[in-house]
């Protein structure tokens, strides 16, 4: 059977969106599908980590020929990304951008030549892709942990309640740069009141139609908080060392599928733990898409079109 081999790279969310796409356009052009799961990280050491073994995936990983691994493997790939506008049969896929790198759910794949064994890259952040094959794409996504992680404190609290998940991403802008640029500072910050802003929002649209609602808050930093600027009451959700050797970026994305509401800000983590979501009735909120002054999505289809619109 012919194959597609996808580059899984970046952080959790991410990587996600790029098995899901690419295991829903496998199945669709009836091709086996296999996970480079070293290639990238092997590239940008430090930066992020491999985080699809946190799942019940049903996928292969590719051969170790298979991947672009050393220098050797670098010069192949950029050889073979060369002469691949060239070739009838496309030995590359590669998720096409606008000029201003913004890209949107695309079915050139489907119809245009592809080689026997071709590479996939790309973000491919829309459910488009799969949206059709939810129920499939959920059980791939069941938690290998699962057990370990409803050991939590938190767990009991969120099936319980009318729970309402809440995401904060502070440092936006100054993650992997120059830490004391003040032009980056203000940008972060001015990000990070703007998402409070829309948070609030969302409460007040939230506590129209639920009753008593209670809301949980994660963050990449919780800590610089300035809690009284939320309009509710809320339980920051945070860990100890009390669950060692268990996946942080797996456990929290699993608390926030167990909530039964979302307030999702423009995040791929925080999008896959309000989809993952089994509550039949959740609402889920996302901001306008011109909510924020210096931040935007880089796929026009990101949000699901039955997701509340809050401006």
């Amino acid at each position: 059977m012919d194959k597609f081999i996808v580059r899984i790279s970046n952080e959790i969310g991410n990587q996600m969106f790029m098995y899901a796409s690419t295991f829903a356009i496998a199945k669709k052009l009836n091709r086996s599908l296999y996970i480079d799961d070293e290639t990238a990280f092997l590239a940008r050491k430090n930066i992020s980590k491999y985080a699809l073994n946190n799942f019940n995936l049903s996928t292969q990983t590719a051969v170790k020929k298979d991947k672009f691994i050393g220098i050797f493997g670098y010069i192949k790939r950029k050889i073979l990304k060369k002469i691949n506008p060239f070739l009838r049969k496309k030995v590359f896929y590669i998720e096409p951008k606008n000029f201003d790198k913004i890209t949107n759910f695309d079915e050139k794949i489907f119809n245009i030549t592809l080689a026997h064994k071709t590479y996939l890259e790309g973000y491919f952040e829309t459910e488009k892709y799969f949206k059709d094959l939810k129920e499939v794409i959920l059980n791939e996504f069941s938690f290998i942990d699962a057990m370990a992680f409803k050991k939590n404190r938190f767990y009991n609290e969120l099936i319980k309640k009318n729970s309402v998940s809440i995401c904060l991403r502070q440092n936006r802008f100054i993650e992997g740069k120059n830490p004391k640029n003040c032009d980056l500072i203000n940008l972060s910050n001015e990000f990070r009141d703007e998402q409070i802003k829309y948070i609030n929002k969302s409460i007040d649209y939230i506590k129209k139609k639920v009753d008593h609602p209670t809301f949980y808050l994660w963050s990449n930093d919780l800590d610089n908080i300035d809690m009284s600027q939320f309009k509710s009451d809320i339980t920051k959700i945070y860990h100890n060392d009390d669950q060692k050797n268990i996946d942080k970026r797996a456990l929290d994305l699993f608390l926030i599928s167990q909530c039964n509401h979302h307030i999702t800000i423009p995040s791929s983590f925080n999008w896959w733990g309000a989809w993952l979501s089994s509550s039949k009735n959740g609402i889920i909120c996302r901001p306008d898409d011109n909510f924020f002054s210096n931040f935007q999505i880089n796929n026009k289809d990101f949000w699901p079109n039955n997701w509340i619109k809050i401006s």
